[in-house]
């Protein structure tokens, strides 16, 4: 188990969906609303649910799935820009706060893999 309140990208990907809530409130097209929401939230929740693992591999796994899902709140801001329901400096800063969590996250990916790899494993 990892201290999921310890990592700073944890309480960055929380930060980052609650601007998504803010800025995206009056979002006409519900849809989108909704994935833009899910896919931003996904990023915390993910991270929360590998630091709940037993394993460093796990860990990695859900890291990774949530970079996966930073990538995809990229494209639902773009398509929430696009349509009108965000103004073009709410879709900059939280492109900015995405694109400073990305690459921590691909460096705490990073780090875990390597960790998992330097674990010897239990031997019965």
């Amino acid at each position: 188990m990892h201290p999921l309140h310890r990592l700073e990208v944890y309480a960055q990907a929380r930060l980052l969906a609650e601007a998504c809530r803010q800025h995206t409130q009056r979002l006409r097209d519900r849809d989108l609303h909704s994935q833009l929401l899910r896919a931003a939230r996904s990023i915390a929740a993910n991270l929360a649910e590998g630091a709940g693992s037993e394993s460093q591999a796990t860990f990695a796994k859900y890291i990774a799935i949530a970079l996966a899902s930073a990538r995809e709140t990229q494209c639902h801001l773009d398509f929430a820009r696009d349509a009108g329901g965000l103004t073009t400096a709410a879709h900059v800063e939280i492109t900015d706060r995405l694109n400073n969590l990305a690459p921590r996250l691909i460096r705490l990916l990073a780090a875990v893999r390597a960790n998992a790899q330097r674990r010897p494993r239990d031997v019965p």
